[in-house]
């Protein structure tokens, strides 16, 4: 990170609040993240009617979080289904590459 940019934070808008964030990584990934944030809190302040901002932001963490965890599993899932096709293959490699006794 720059001198400039530890000086100076690049400043963010979520749900109609201000915050001042630097990061070591990409930028653009973080403006990305607080529009997502942004808009998943819209969405639970619309659907609940709430006009608690914690509650909403709680709300919101929640969902993402959810989001986060089912992407995880369905990525277990997949690399479990992948070595069982890959241990399928090999054996069938196996069976047609050893010779008839």
């Amino acid at each position: 990170m720059s001198e400039t940019q530890e000086a100076n934070p690049d400043r963010f808008l979520i749900y109609d609040r201000e915050y001042a964030l630097r990061t070591d990584g990409d930028q653009e990934r973080l403006k990305a993240l607080c529009v997502l944030l942004d808009e998943r809190m819209r969405t639970v302040a619309g659907a609940t009617g709430s006009v608690d901002t914690l509650k909403v932001a709680v709300l919101a963490a929640l969902s993402i979080a959810d989001d986060a965890r089912r992407s995880k599993e369905e990525t277990m899932k997949l690399d479990e289904a992948i070595g069982r096709r890959s241990a399928a293959c090999i054996s069938m490699l196996d069976r047609s590459l050893t010779p008839p006794q």
